[in-house]
């Protein structure tokens, strides 16, 4: 697994949270304008002046910031070697409904199963598992990862007690 940054992975989700951000922020400022029963709704009554300027570098700072936090890399360590505990690995993936899409020599790569999950997490739902060595090292979102970690790490111990 490499171990570098992935530069051009990082700007395709800046990207990706930027205009999810946009999208929500008009969606909200849509409902604001709905729901506020005036007949000749005002957008400028909602922000003084030079707001707009603020909310774009907010977004962007944001947007270039949240990847940075939010996709990590855990260790996960197990009792035995990874062959001897890929069975229990895999149910615990497949216990958080998420499924394998490539496999090779040192890695396995899982992606979760609902459409609708994988779109809330703009498809970027990917957990990269290397198993090299012990401990293995999981890649991807780091709610995901630690969760999966933990289970992984409890399972392997569950079994050896």
């Amino acid at each position: 697994m490499k171990s570098g940054f992935d530069f051009k992975k990082y700007l395709i989700r800046v990207v990706k949270y930027l205009v999810y951000m946009a999208i929500v922020f008009f969606l909200i400022i849509t409902i604001f304008a709905l729901t506020s029963g005036q007949k000749e709704f005002n957008y400028e009554s909602l922000f003084r002046a030079g707001t707009g300027t603020q909310l774009l570098i907010f977004f962007i700072v944001i947007s270039f910031a949240y990847p940075l936090v939010s996709f990590i890399k855990k260790r996960a360590y197990l009792n035995r070697p990874f062959a001897e505990e890929r069975d229990k690995v895999l149910k615990v993936f497949e216990n958080s409904n998420y499924i394998i899409v490539a496999e090779s020599a040192n890695t396995i790569t899982f992606r979760h199963k609902s459409p609708v999950t994988r779109m809330f997490r703009m498809y970027e739902d990917t957990i990269v598992v290397d198993f090299t060595d012990n401990p293995i090292v999981l890649d991807g979102m780091r709610k995901d990862v630690f969760r999966l970690a933990r289970s992984i790490e409890y399972a392997t111990r569950e079994a050896s007690e």
